[in-house]
């Protein structure tokens, strides 16, 4: 029981952190979209290694070490995928869509894992589709700039989906601090190869840029995705993937203060659907 309410309480801070890489990634709007994944990377491995120089810690295995940096591949894809979809489409649209790598685990689950899945996990699936579907038909338009953003943003809960499923077993022999100052590590060299092949800015910022892109770091990536690769040790990746489902309620509510960017009624209406399908997914998955 000990145990359990520190976990909840870790993934409740993650939660809380992670909501906060939305709102400081819409403040540096025009920062391009590879250079805020870059910079956040960077900047959290760099703070990383610094903290293990004090204290001696294990090393990667050779095994272990490929597949962080496959990790860190998908985990780069991820957040290049997100931050463009902000450019693009709405923070509600953006982290709503984002929500979706409990969906994305179950299936793979079932068709590369091939594991059973419960009529309960089908339908909290279907619910989640309907959501979903509600959220981005207005913008049903390939050629809608709104379209490509939520199109992005779908994506990137793929990537995310692939880094938690590879961290789930690369976590179960491997410290949460030396996994993580490596994943950003590979994320930071997978950004930076894709930003030269698209000459993007990658330097020339003002000074209160390069603070929001350390605070990106620290925030939402140490004290936000690093918890949640914590808690990959000890929970299901599906029911760890789940717990980003409250932040699109929190960015959505800054957004409208700070932004006074308003979601349209299409968007309660699905997310509410989409939290309703996920919540009933995680529920199955747990229980059985």
């Amino acid at each position: 029981m000990k145990n359990t309410t520190k976990i909840n309480f870790i993934l409740i801070v993650a939660l809380l952190c992670v909501s906060t890489s939305s709102i400081i990634a819409r403040w540096l709007f025009d920062v391009p979209a590879v250079s805020l994944a870059f910079w956040r990377m960077l900047t959290a491995s760099i703070f990383l290694w610094i903290y293990s120089l004090s204290i001696p810690r294990s090393q990667l295995s050779n095994k272990n070490r490929w597949l962080t940096a496959l990790s860190g591949f998908f985990l780069g894809l991820h957040f290049l995928f997100f931050f463009g979809a902000l450019k693009l489409t709405t923070i509600a649209n953006a982290t709503f869509l984002a929500t979706m790598a409990p969906i994305f685990t179950l299936i793979i689950e079932k068709l590369v894992l091939k594991r059973q899945l419960s009529s309960g996990l089908v339908n909290g699936i279907l619910i989640a589709i309907v959501g979903l579907i509600i959220i981005v038909w207005n913008d049903f338009d390939f050629e809608s700039v709104h379209m490509r953003g939520n199109l992005l943003s779908l994506t990137c809960s793929f990537w995310i989906c692939i880094t938690y499923l590879l961290t789930n077993k690369i976590r179960q022999t491997t410290t949460t601090i030396v996994y993580s100052r490596s994943l950003y590590f590979w994320a930071a060299v997978t950004l930076f190869i894709v930003a030269i092949f698209s000459g993007a800015e990658m330097y020339s910022f003002s000074g209160m840029e390069y603070t929001g892109l350390v605070l990106l770091g620290l925030i939402p990536t140490i004290f936000g995705h690093s918890l949640l690769y914590y808690a990959l040790k000890f929970v299901p990746p599906t029911a760890v993937a789940s717990v980003p489902l409250g932040e699109p309620v929190i960015a959505s509510i800054a957004a409208m203060f700070i932004f006074h960017e308003f979601a349209g009624l299409n968007i309660f209406i699905g997310g509410f659907i989409i939290l309703t399908g996920l919540f009933i997914t995680i529920k199955f998955k747990i229980s059985n």
